[in-house]
Parts: structure tokens; sequence; C-alpha cells
């Protein structure tokens, strides 16, 4: 195995980022700092150290940012938000008093996100922060991002490939296994790179009625095209998975909080329009607060509470 192929590149990256905001937090007067992610109209701090404004995993609309105002122009060095026109009609400009800023690019030359710090109390002068340590770091940044993608590419690629190929023999799509595999990918994403991830569960509703009146190939054929069903509402981005029995899975990317809802909708709709009775729950992951287990937990307690209501309405029918 060569050098480049040994080469971690979310975990580099990650240690990158967590270094130079320990260095920031050490040797500026702004007490914290974050490495952000900008993706699907959210900024999101993926990599923060002990901060309390700027927080592992808050996220929050860019357009209501500083940072957005800083990487349209705005001065990137703000001794007092509260006093500055550019930055003080934004919300949080009477908190936030000192700023920060400067973009990271991604390896496609966009915006991949800000190094960008943050304080209470205004600064007494430029000469207190180096602007150009700040720049400095932001440009590290960026150019270990785009080694760290390279360095990711091949073995993502590589372990897509392994996990597509781990198939269900009922309906072809990935399997208990193949999910893990995308699951432990998904991961690495949110944790480095603060990739937005979407979780979905989706129950089939009367199954075992189907099987007791029917047999078991009525079921088995529910099954296969609820599963054709979900595959054809599928876009790039989505992987739908048979996570066992009559439960389906599915893991979307770049998908905003904002967007889950109406994201998974059309599942939902394309199983309803195929006469198939589900219940369906969602939720999304959040970088170094959610993982993917943990949102596939609130996915599963949403498609429960989801499947009572659906059984105390057709109750309600009956009755």
């Amino acid at each position: 195995m060569s050098t480049r192929e040994q080469v971690d590149g979310a975990d580099t990256f990650s240690t990158s980022a967590d270094q130079v905001i320990a260095y920031l937090k050490a040797h500026t007067p702004i007490p914290e700092w974050s490495v952000s992610r900008v993706a699907a109209g959210e900024q999101v701090h993926i990599h923060t150290g002990d901060n309390e404004m700027l927080q592992l995993g808050r996220r929050v609309p860019w357009d209501d940012t500083f940072c957005i105002r800083m990487s349209n122009g705005a001065d990137r060095i703000v001794l007092d938000a509260a006093e500055h026109p550019a930055y003080s009609d934004l919300p949080d400009a009477g908190v936030v008093r000192a700023y920060a800023g400067t973009p990271i690019t991604d390896d496609d030359g966009r915006t991949f996100g800000t190094l960008c710090g943050v304080g209470t109390e205004p600064l007494g002068g430029f000469d207190e922060i180096d602007a150009d340590l700040i720049e400095l770091m932001a440009g590290l940044l960026s150019s270990q991002l785009k080694l760290a993608r390279i360095a990711d590419r091949a073995r993502r690629t590589a372990d897509l490939a392994r996990a597509l190929a781990q198939t269900d023999a009922l309906t072809g799509l990935v399997n208990r296994r193949g999910w893990d595999l995308l699951v432990e990918d998904a991961d690495r994403r949110i944790t480095a790179y603060g990739d937005p991830v979407a979780i979905a569960v989706i129950d089939l509703d009367g199954l075992k009625t189907l099987n007791d009146l029917e047999g078991h190939a009525a079921g088995d054929e529910l099954i296969r095209h609820a599963g054709e069903v979900l595959s054809t509402a599928a876009r790039a981005g989505d992987r739908v998975a048979r996570y066992g029995g009559d439960e389906f899975a599915i893991l979307s990317n770049n998908v905003a909080v904002k967007d889950l809802i109406a994201h998974f909708a059309r599942f939902s709709e394309a199983l309803a329009d195929a006469g198939i009775a589900a219940s369906l729950g969602c939720a999304p992951t959040s970088a170094g607060v959610v993982d993917v287990a943990g949102a596939f937990e609130l996915a599963d307690a949403d498609m429960y509470a989801a499947k009572q209501t659906r059984r105390a309405r057709l109750a309600g029918e009956v009755g």
C-alpha cells in the first residue's frame, strides 16, 4: 500500500482544523473560534473547541451570519460590530462585538466555509490581532482540505462500490451490511466536513395481516414492489436500503434541515400513489451532535409516531 493510500483525508483535516482553533484561541484576544461549513443554505460549526456562542453543531441560516457579510466583501476584522455599518443590523450584533473571519475554499474552488472568531467585548484596535495570520491559517486549511479531498476520493469510490455491491436478494436494494458501510462513510464526512446528511426510516403497514390472509409470497411481493417504488423515487445523493423485514432506510446527502420534510415527502407520496400503505419518519444529522445512528433513532421514533397516528385515524374512520 502506498503512502497516499494510507492517508486519511478526513481525519487529517479534522486534526489540522482543531490545531488551528486551539492556536487562535490561545494567541489572539478573540476567545471563540470555529471552522464552519456552509452548505444547503446553512452555516454549521464543525470544529470549535470549548465555545459558548460558536458551539459545535450549531446551525444558522447562512443569510443571517456575520460570515456571509464578510464573504461578500465586508471587513474581515471588526473591532465593534455594534458600531460597524456592515454588521450592526445583524441579529447577533448586540452580543457579538468583536469579529474576525475569512473564507475557506474547497477543492472545486467554491466556498467550503469559514474560519471565524467572535468575542463579546470590542477590540481596542487593529494592532491587537494579526489579520495576516488569520488569512494564512485559512489558506493552509484550504490547502489541507484540497489534499484531504484527493486522499479520500479513491477510498470513497471504493467504499461506495463495496457498499452498493451488498444487495438484498428480494429487492435488489442495499442490504443491512451495505447500509452499515454507507453509515461509516457518512459519519466520517459529517464529523470532518459537516456534510448535511439526513435519514429516513420507512415501515410498511399491514404486512403481517397480508401474510396471514394471502401467504408469505404476497408479503414478499409487497416488499419487492415497495423497494422498486422507493428506488425509482430516489435521486442523486439518495441511498435506499432494505434495513430488515418490512423496514427500509434512506440516507440522503445535501439536505438542509428546512428542506427535510419536503425532501422525504416524495417517497411517501410515491408509495401512496402505488397503493402501498407505509409510515415514514425522518431526522437530520448534525456535526459533533447527532451522528447517523442518532438520526436513525430519531427517525425511527418519528416513524412510529406517524404509524400510531395513522392507526388512530383509520380506527376513527371505521368507528
